[in-house]
């Protein structure tokens, strides 16, 4: 919102959509399986809401009903059946989405889960990791979170064409995290 409202845009009636992968495995369940068992959940991103802790408790809501429906079910549930289908219907499939992805949501949004012990390079620890999403057809902006050491890193992907000023979008996000983090400790 923060975003749009400095680059004269007006925030759209209609809110933008996020797609948000989901594991549809179980906690401690079986890791050798191979592939990933994913699904995703359609989620309306309500920037036309001019109070961030407004926007904070309806995407909360909404996602609380999306995952009390189920991974499968529910109105914002999309199947994600990369793992179910044969190689052939992955050849033929997959343009077909990649192709609707525009039509189906605005921004991937994810969390990039890792392991809780320290990481490291040749050697040398690492001290932040921010993950990246990929952008599929069409689209103009990924957006990735991690925890990582106690903090939570965000990555984002945007097509250069589409958003010139993707680091502006960063910027707003922390001055947003930063006045939402402020009302918080208010209360």
């Amino acid at each position: 919102r923060r975003w749009m409202l400095e680059r004269g845009e007006t925030p759209p009636g209609d809110d933008p959509r996020a797609l948000v992968p989901v594991s549809r495995r179980r906690p401690g369940g079986a890791a050798a399986a191979t592939g990933n068992r994913l699904s995703a959940y359609l989620l309306g991103l309500p920037v036309s809401e001019p109070d961030p802790r407004e926007r904070l408790r309806l995407v909360r809501e909404a996602m609380d009903r999306n995952k009390a429906a189920g991974p499968l079910r529910g109105a914002g549930a999309v199947a994600v059946l990369a793992d179910q289908l044969p190689s052939l219907a992955h050849r033929f499939g997959a343009p077909l989405a990649g192709n609707a992805a525009r039509m189906l949501f605005d921004v991937l949004v994810t969390s990039v889960p890792l392991p809780r012990s320290r990481l490291s390079l040749a050697g040398c620890p690492l001290s932040a990791l921010y993950p990246m999403a990929p952008l599929a057809r069409g689209q103009s902006m990924a957006v990735a979170l991690t925890t990582y050491g106690s903090r939570v890193h965000i990555g984002l992907v945007g097509d250069g064409k589409a958003l010139p000023d993707l680091e502006g979008l960063a910027r707003c996000a922390d001055e947003e995290l930063e006045a939402l983090l402020a009302e918080v400790i208010e209360v």
